[in-house]
């Protein structure tokens, strides 16, 4: 087994890393009471997180220890940026202490998630299509959103409260594979990381991303209740469909 960690570490975990600087550096911005900047770097996070499993499917396929070693560097990854970034965000927003409890909870049931998720991964051949429960790069989206055009500290702890809750729920929510929606939300992002953009859109960007994560959040649960299961079978087909269905690479459930 290879312990040089230079030799260990790939383009992908590079991405990992880059993910946990932009986590500590917002609870950084928001010590120093910089919220724009803060903001920007939780969603610089949900960025790099989102493109390490591309770069792991890239360079990693087919080498154990590079999976295994890039699920890990992702998982704690994760739980900076995810965990407890917003968690630290989410109080000194507001300073009262009855904040700590969104904030505790949140981190609880991000870590709790992260857990599953890996006890999951670890005994499964094939990649699936659907999360179970609400993915944790969320709660880092969606707060940075609300960061970047006006929010309400309470109903911002009451969100939090839900999406923790939802983290560690049963509840199955898709993988998002299509292109153009993908596309929409990276422009949206970079319009809402650039100030000046931003404010001369009426933060117009941060609104839609707000929009886009609430659809994700609260659409799925909407779905199921009044279709059943059908339309997350659909998804799943329609996905599959796009991958041949007979790998077995584990690298392809790294977020």
């Amino acid at each position: 087994m290879e312990t040089n960690i230079l030799k260990m570490i790939t383009i992908a975990d590079l991405a990992s890393l880059a993910n946990a600087i932009c986590g500590f550096l917002a609870i950084m911005m928001i010590i120093s009471h910089n919220l724009t900047s803060s903001a920007m770097f939780l969603l610089l996070a949900v960025i790099f997180d989102s493109i390490d499993g591309t770069l792991a499917r890239i360079f990693n396929q087919g080498d154990i220890d590079h999976i295994i070693f890039g699920e890990t560097i992702d998982s704690l990854a994760d739980v900076i940026s995810f965990g407890v970034a917003p968690a630290v965000i989410l109080y000194m927003l507001s300073g009262y202490y009855y904040m700590l409890i969104p904030s505790i909870l949140l981190l609880a049931c991000g870590i709790l998630r992260l857990t599953r998720y890996n006890t999951i991964a670890a005994y499964q051949d094939q990649p699936t299509e659907t999360f179970i429960g609400l993915p944790i790069p969320v709660s880092s989206f969606i707060l940075a959103a609300f960061m970047l055009s006006s929010y309400n500290t309470v109903i911002l702890a009451i969100l939090m409260i839900i999406i923790a809750i939802l983290m560690v729920s049963d509840i199955e929510y898709p993988k998002i594979r299509e292109l153009p929606l993908i596309l929409v939300t990276f422009i949206l992002m970079i319009l809402t990381m650039i100030p000046q953009v931003n404010n001369m859109l009426y933060h117009i960007p941060a609104y839609l991303l707000i929009i886009l994560g609430l659809l994700y959040i609260f659409g799925i649960i909407i779905i199921s209740i009044y279709d059943g299961p059908g339309i997350i079978d659909i998804i799943k087909d329609n996905s599959e469909s796009r991958n041949d269905s007979t790998v077995k690479d584990r690298t392809l459930n790294r977020r």
